[in-house]
């Protein structure tokens, strides 16, 4: 048998292999898949755009592996969507960007996650956003401190460090009448995911 003759240097074909495998295998548990640059068959079919309908453009927009987790815990939540984040913080600087801008009001309770406070009362107060801090325990004595320019109340039940039980309920129906968004980092989840979650049935004002 002849042995097959590389057309190419080595270099050369360390980028472009002529090695083909089938794509015929599905396994029982979703496969990971990893990388930030996506390969297109054509210039044309190249893109920015994240959105899950229109395909895949980038590694950090999602990867079939990262589109079935988010799709997932969307159904377990009964979510419209979720959006997989690198991290904890990413996701609280998500939050916090897409809902404050320059002259809006957010309420964060004292009991809050330092980092999450720290990117409240620094990041948020340089882009002009009011940032106030509220007693964890307030309870429907928050419709006292919702403002006209309120945009966002963040909640954190239990609290860092301190385990406060916010009156979750009670947020969410002051916030809602005002029409206001509620957030929350809902680390509750982390200590006992059942009963308590079905509390998290919140509706967003229109």
């Amino acid at each position: 048998m002849s042995e097959r003759v590389p057309r190419t240097g080595w270099k050369t074909r360390l980028i472009h292999s002529d090695v083909r495998v089938s794509t015929a295998f599905r396994s029982l548990a979703t496969p990971v898949l990893r990388g930030s640059t996506v390969v297109f068959d054509r210039l044309a079919d190249a893109r920015d755009d994240w959105t899950a309908d229109n395909g895949y453009t980038y590694g950090l927009y999602g990867t079939p592996t990262t589109r079935e987790l988010a799709g997932r815990v969307a159904e377990l939540e009964g979510a419209h969507q979720t959006f997989v984040v690198p991290g904890g913080q990413a996701a609280i600087a998500l939050i916090f960007l897409a809902h404050c801008r320059a002259g809006s009001h957010v309420l964060v309770p004292d009991s809050a996650y330092r980092p999450a406070a720290q990117l409240a009362s620094g990041l948020l107060a340089k882009l002009g956003v009011d940032v106030e801090t509220y007693p964890a325990m307030v309870g429907v004595g928050i419709d006292r401190l919702i403002r006209p320019e309120t945009t966002l109340l963040w909640c954190e039940s239990p609290g860092s460090i301190t385990m406060e039980m916010q009156d979750i309920p009670a947020l969410v129906e002051a916030a809602h009448r005002r029409g206001v968004r509620v957030a929350s980092t809902e680390l509750v989840e982390f200590w006992s995911r059942g009963r308590w979650a079905e509390l998290r049935t919140w509706r967003s004002p229109p």
